[in-house]
């Protein structure tokens, strides 16, 4: 059950401690300029370095941010599942705490959302290491070939029209969870819309994104969801 605010901005942070400032400020300025309602929720996954400092010190300055905290790094799953819960919005829009996809990335994905359940923001150009990038299109291709997807950048930022998220029931812990739900909504034939969004390169920190590593738990998960899928449109 959602209330409160129109928008909630969610962002997971590990070991972002020279750009998680500045991000919490840009979405807060371009959020205040769409003239809705909103909350920026923000949770360090167990960052070792000063990214805490950052967001604590980003609180100060945004009446609307609210920190939360992993007791450990739980990773990318753990952590989205984690906010999204958290959020208050009738709509949440997730971005990456390391500022490569930047906040003006929100009013054209905003302007995009009626009628939509989930809008996706594909990334045009992509500013990423070439080996990041074709992994990610290999796993996109699958994904795409397999359930006739729409959607080109899966594991890009999106923002959800909440009261559709959380009827839907997932069951992948690796970052596979984002195409399962991808994947429901299609199927319900909810309206998904995937519109562009600038993207910039990464000016500090590591990658922690999709890994090879990552990679290979999210097919885990693909196979398992495919045979059961396969399985349960049989009997049906």
């Amino acid at each position: 059950m959602t209330g409160g605010v129109d928008l909630s901005i969610v962002i997971p942070v590990y070991n972002e401690a020279s750009t998680i400032g500045g991000v919490i400020n840009g979405h807060a300025s371009v959020a205040t300029a769409l003239g809705c309602s909103f909350e920026i929720v923000a949770c360090d996954d167990g960052s070792t370095d000063a990214t805490w400092a950052a967001m604590e010190a980003a609180s100060a300055r945004v009446a609307t941010l609210r920190l939360l905290r992993n007791d450990g790094n739980r990773g990318i799953p753990e952590t989205m599942k984690r906010l999204y819960a958290d959020a208050r919005g009738t709509w949440v829009y997730f971005t990456p705490g390391d500022g490569q996809v930047p906040a003006d990335a929100l009013p054209i994905m905003w302007a995009a959302r009626e009628g939509a359940a989930l809008v996706v923001g594909r990334r045009i150009p992509r500013r990423d290491p070439s080996s990041r990038i074709l992994m990610a299109q290999i796993y996109s291709s699958v994904l795409r070939a397999i359930f006739r997807l729409s959607v080109h950048d899966i594991d890009s930022v999106k923002l959800y029209l909440v009261d559709e998220q959380r009827s839907l029931r997932v069951r992948s812990t690796s970052t596979f969870f984002e195409a399962e739900m991808l994947i429901a909504l299609t199927r319900r034939h909810r309206v998904v819309r995937e519109v562009d969004v600038p993207h910039r390169p990464r000016i500090a920190g590591q990658p922690k994104g999709v890994t090879p590593l990552g990679l290979l738990a999210a097919m885990r998960d693909l196979a398992w969801f495919t045979v059961t899928d396969l399985l349960a449109r049989s009997r049906g």
